[in-house]
């Protein structure tokens, strides 16, 4: 959450690519390009090769990860393309630092957006990776 022109923005639990922690914790703005269907994600830093990842539109706004990260952008006062493009908050006070974050804080980001869903299971930072390959696999695509 962060607390932008005196209103409360819950974002960061919606991390707009299904990648590794390492490789959302290391991206810059730049890495995230805005196209007519969605965004395109440029994980540079990654386990096994660089690549470029589409992101489409939600169907629902609730939960559409390119409307998420727009809104990220603007709250957060995103300007810079070589600035972090996830951004870690101050304790007590909300309001966007310049560091960048940690991978362990990306996964904690997710744990507790689980536990405030009130999701049986544990959610970790591999969830939302693991969730996409199985609903793109049971779609038919590899």
């Amino acid at each position: 959450m962060i607390r932008a022109a005196g209103r409360q923005v819950w974002i960061l639990d919606k991390l707009p690519v299904a990648g590794r922690r390492h490789e959302l914790a290391f991206n810059r703005v730049r890495d995230y390009a805005e196209t007519p269907s969605g965004i395109q994600a440029d994980l540079r830093v990654s386990k096994v090769r660089p690549r470029v990842v589409p992101v489409p539109y939600g169907s629902r706004p609730s939960i559409c990860p390119v409307r998420a990260w727009q809104a990220w952008k603007e709250a957060a006062g995103l300007t810079d393309p070589d600035g972090y493009a996830w951004r870690r908050l101050h304790n007590r006070w909300h309001t966007v630092l310049e560091g960048g974050l940690q991978p362990a804080a990306i996964g904690d980001i997710v744990t507790r957006a689980g536990e405030r869903a009130r999701i049986e299971i544990r959610f970790t930072g591999h969830s939302p990776r693991r969730g996409l390959a199985t609903s793109s696999r049971l779609k038919g695509h590899d």
